[in-house]
């Protein structure tokens, strides 16, 4: 078998976690989609397959964005505790370096998983996906909810501000200094609301899919935080969707209705109009994150770009209280649009 080299101290991470040892022929590729970490898969003569990464201090993206390497402890205690409540729909970890900051854990292939942001960009949007990711979504949000020993665990709000706050909500706010304030009101918010386990990244980029069961992957933002921000960064990749001039227009936006609507329904922990109130003022900024902040998607073309600005600043001069009201908007405005 062909041979290819780990970087020394990931080799050596491998080693500690007695996944390979010095006598080990192997074959590894480095994954290069993510923008936050090193990742390679790799797969042993004896066909074992595992996936070890090494967060970057420095994410690849084009503005200067700068995140701690420790954000790697966290993802791995997320699997640790994920894994016990739902081992079908959390990757079991292998090993976790916390000197170095290297983690191991079992490899999907994509023979048999399909990532859930192809999916729905192929126009492949099914009704029972939606429904079991936003089931796990409200099952995880429920079981960590007021847990003090947790709380104490994933106290890592400089990772959540560097990745998250400052790239998504405050570099995004100063290219619309007319709504500052609604970004920073928001910001204070994601500060004050913390209640529970977050992942962070809660993304279709981070979902694999296997008959409309969900795996979830990347939890390098993982923290104690606000439900709501799992909720409305995934709703906001598929509001995104929905104005691709080929995508799948009302279908997915209906989906996106009950992607959200099935959450909320099933909220015990709090107040479900206080949450629906966050969820809608955040709901804009995301949406302009993804065309002026730090990590712009890369799918859409400058006519989508600019469509998503005037969406996201509609919403923002409306005086909206009702999840119904925020989705009559998307409906009237994004499919009465000639592209």
């Amino acid at each position: 078998m062909k041979t290819d080299k780990l970087p020394a101290e990931v080799f050596d991470a491998a080693c500690k976690f007695q996944l390979l040892n010095k006598s080990t022929n192997y074959n590894c590729q480095k994954i290069t989609d993510g923008v936050s970490s090193d990742i390679w898969y790799v797969k042993t003569q004896k066909n074992r397959e595992f996936c070890i990464k090494r967060a970057l201090a420095k994410l690849t993206v084009k503005e200067d964005w700068y995140a701690p390497i420790s954000r790697n402890k966290f993802e791995a205690m997320y699997f640790q505790n994920c894994f016990e409540i739902a081992p079908n729909n959390f990757p079991k970890l292998l090993g976790y370096d916390n000197k170095n900051y290297i983690l191991a854990m079992e490899w999907y292939s994509t023979d048999s998983y399909m990532i859930w942001k192809q999916k729905l960009l192929n126009k492949k949007a099914e009704k029972q996906d939606i429904k079991n990711v936003s089931d796990l979504l409200i099952k995880k949000h429920k079981k960590f909810f007021n847990s003090k020993n947790l709380e104490k665990q994933f106290d890592n709000d400089v990772t959540f501000h560097s990745i998250r706050i400052e790239p998504y909500i405050l570099f995004t706010s100063e290219k619309y200094p007319d709504f500052k304030n609604k970004f920073e009101r928001v910001a204070e918010s994601l500060v004050k609301n913390k209640k529970t386990l977050i992942h962070g990244d809660f993304s279709p980029k981070n979902i694999l899919i296997k008959d409309n069961n969900p795996l979830i992957l990347d939890a390098e933002t993982a923290c104690w935080g606000d439900p709501v921000f799992d909720l409305a960064f995934c709703n906001n990749h598929l509001l995104l969707k929905c104005l691709l001039p080929d995508g799948l227009g009302k279908k997915l936006l209906d989906l996106s209705f009950k992607f959200v609507k099935n959450y909320i329904d099933n909220i015990s922990w709090e107040d479900k109009n206080f949450f629906t109130k966050r969820l809608l003022d955040i709901t804009p900024l995301l949406l302009l994150a993804r065309v002026d902040g730090k990590s712009p998607i890369e799918y859409f073309k400058v006519k989508q770009q600019e469509l998503t600005r005037q969406l996201g600043k509609h919403i923002l001069t409306g005086e909206i209280k009702t999840l119904e009201q925020l989705y009559s908007i998307l409906n009237n405005y994004v499919f009465k649009k000639n592209y």
